[in-house]
């Protein structure tokens, strides 16, 4: 207003000449002079109660008298002390995905609405996110890479909105990440329990995603994830002809169904010993000598841990389908010709250890759905306890779910993922320090460094760096000079 004031009167009483020098004096002694304070005292509440229209008037007015840089600097900050405090946090863990959505968003609205897409300051934007959201090593990659699995599994809230739009700002997020590899080792984990466990939302949004994280990262970084959808497609293929077969043999149809999965590309599992009931061996068996004269010479390995089952039941109420997994199912099979059991007859004829049966006992005789009754009754399962069928079981659903006990499997499957990836990023410093000096023939430790950092697509410390070129020398992949310490020779 008193800019407009003042240049209406120099229009009126003074010479078309004197315009600009007074306008400039005015924008220096009410704008420029006070604009740090203006910064300091105002900016951050203005931004906080999304003031769009003052923060527009504010940018104009920094922009009149060239202060774009320290709207920057205030900018910046602001991001990265929001930011920190969300990430920082592990209380916040739970919503922080969906927090740092919201946050890109308010921010993105200012920058288009108010600051008119200064490219400035969109770029401070872009950075100050990167800053912030990798100062946490590994969590904010997993964290995205779970809020995904829950977007995508079927039956989640984002199931009922536009899923393709919130992936897409999904993978905005996933740009500012670091720890790509790691993204993408917990995603490959929760994807396979998604196509196993039959949880996908759909399998076109399954593939439009991995198409996504395609077009980011290159074909390289989603070589498994695509090879895991289509061991899927080859698994019902299969499925099909060997259902097919078993008609026309006229053979016991107990909707045997197997996966096939390449082992290269799914999450590595470890196997379980497990005595399965004699007629899913027989379809085991069945399905082996089919496979086998379809694809000679490759042997299969199963893994029962991964299975699931749905087995009918007769209680005092009426029959009950009972959805479970192969373990709890082969438990609950032993109940068919005997109604009282104890923990070591049980032991003895599934072969299970300890750890497993008790927690699989545990979900049928302890959990909300109690298939199975115990003496003496707690929530505890001990060696030392009998189980009965409990034919007085009563539901109102006529297929009920019963759900295995997790114990801490997420902090074990956070480990391994974790461990495979600092594995695979072992081999990646080895091939890129080869790779370079094999082109150079010869690099000081600096220039090496150097062009190593910038050819890793995640962060690596020197000691790090400093590990993997002692282990290359000791293999004779390289040596030091007899001389000079900091230089290294490729050997041919």
């Amino acid at each position: 207003l008193r800019l407009d004031e003042e240049t209406q009167r120099a229009a009126h009483y003074l010479s078309p000449t004197s315009k600009a020098p007074l306008l400039s004096t005015t924008l220096a002694e009410l704008v420029e002079k006070h604009a740090e304070r203006l910064l300091t005292t105002s900016f951050d509440a203005m931004v906080d109660a999304h003031m769009l229209a003052d923060l527009a008037n504010l940018y104009s007015l920094l922009s009149s008298v060239s202060q774009l840089d320290s709207l920057k600097q205030h900018w910046a900050k602001y991001i990265k002390r929001v930011g920190l405090r969300l990430v920082q946090a592990p209380e916040l863990d739970v919503g922080l995905v969906s927090e740092m959505l919201a946050m890109k968003q308010r921010l993105d609205d200012i920058t288009k609405s108010s600051f008119q897409n200064n490219s400035l300051l969109a770029h401070a934007l872009r950075e100050s996110f990167e800053d912030f959201i990798n100062s946490r090593r590994s969590k904010p990659a997993q964290l995205t890479a779970k809020f995904v699995d829950q977007c995508m599994r079927s039956g989640s809230r984002s199931a009922d909105e536009d899923i393709e739009s919130l992936l897409d700002r999904v993978l905005v997020l996933f740009r500012f990440l670091n720890d790509k590899d790691l993204f993408e080792g917990y995603y490959r984990r929760d994807l396979a329990k998604r196509l196993l466990y039959g949880k996908s939302v759909s399998t076109d949004t399954e593939r439009s995603m991995v198409q996504k994280l395609r077009m980011e990262c290159g074909p390289g970084f989603t070589k498994r994830l695509e090879g895991m959808l289509r061991d899927m497609d080859v698994s019902v293929d299969l499925d099909v002809k060997f259902t097919n077969l078993q008609q026309t043999l006229e053979a016991d149809d107990i909707g045997f169904h197997a996966s096939i999965l390449t082992q290269a590309f799914w999450p590595t599992y470890e196997p379980m010993p497990l005595a399965i009931p004699r007629e899913v061996e027989l379809a085991q068996e069945q399905f082996v000598q089919f496979y086998s004269e379809k694809h000679n010479g490759r042997n299969l390995f199963w893994q029962p841990n991964l299975g699931t089952c749905l087995l009918k039941v007769e209680f005092d109420e009426g029959p009950k389908e009972l959805s479970l997994t192969l373990v709890q199912g082969t438990v609950m099979l032993l109940f068919a010709e005997r109604d009282e059991l104890s923990y070591e007859q049980i032991q003895r004829d599934t072969g299970l250890e300890d750890v497993e049966l008790m927690r699989t006992l545990q979900s049928l005789a302890c959990g909300k759905s109690r298939v199975l009754a115990k003496e003496p009754k707690g929530r505890d399962v001990a060696a030392t306890d009998v189980f009965t069928f409990n034919a007085a079981f009563k539901s109102s659903q006529m297929r009920i779910k019963i759900g295995q006990i997790l114990l801490k499997e997420a902090e074990k499957e956070s480990k391994e993922v974790e461990e495979h990836i600092q594995l695979d990023r072992m081999y990646q410093v080895d091939a890129a320090i080869v790779r370079i000096l094999k082109a150079r023939k010869r690099a000081d430790h600096t220039a090496l460094m150097a062009e190593l950092l910038s050819q890793l697509k995640f962060n690596s410390t020197s000691a790090e760096v400093k590990e993997r070129i002692e282990t290359l020398i000791e293999r004779d992949y390289i040596k030091r000079d007899d001389s000079d310490p900091s230089l290294y020779y490729y050997i041919a």
